[in-house]
């Protein structure tokens, strides 16, 4: 047979009550402070530990280098290398000698041709 159909009575209150539910669940899940902002949060906070334990790495290694430096702990092959390295310094006897850039070009006085013959 036939089903007799009901009229169904939507009151104000249940609407409304439904609109808050949707308008706080939206903001719960995509809102500034919601479920997805928190995820980037998560995800930013991963990155800023990493960075910051390799800046704590950096920071240890300039320390023991800084260190190395002192009167009370003067280490003088690390002083000379850094004189050379850093400033360029070179005893009275010794000619420095700067390498060549690194190009693309091949050197102007060879022929490659020849060279492969």
């Amino acid at each position: 047979g036939f089903v007799e159909a009901r009229s169904v009575k939507i009151s104000y209150p249940s609407v409304l009550l439904v609109g808050v539910i949707g308008y706080l669940s939206y903001h719960a899940i995509a809102g500034q402070q919601g479920l997805s902002q928190w995820s980037h949060m998560q995800d930013e906070i991963r990155e800023l530990e990493s960075e910051r334990h390799l800046l704590a790495l950096k920071r240890d290694q300039m320390a023991e280098r800084v260190e190395r430096l002192y009167d009370s702990s003067l280490d003088l092959d690390y002083l000379e290398e850094l004189a050379r390295v850093e400033f360029r310094f070179v005893y009275p006897n010794e000619v420095m000698l700067d390498p060549p850039e690194f190009t693309s070009q091949p050197p102007k006085n060879e022929d490659l041709f020849a060279l492969s013959n």
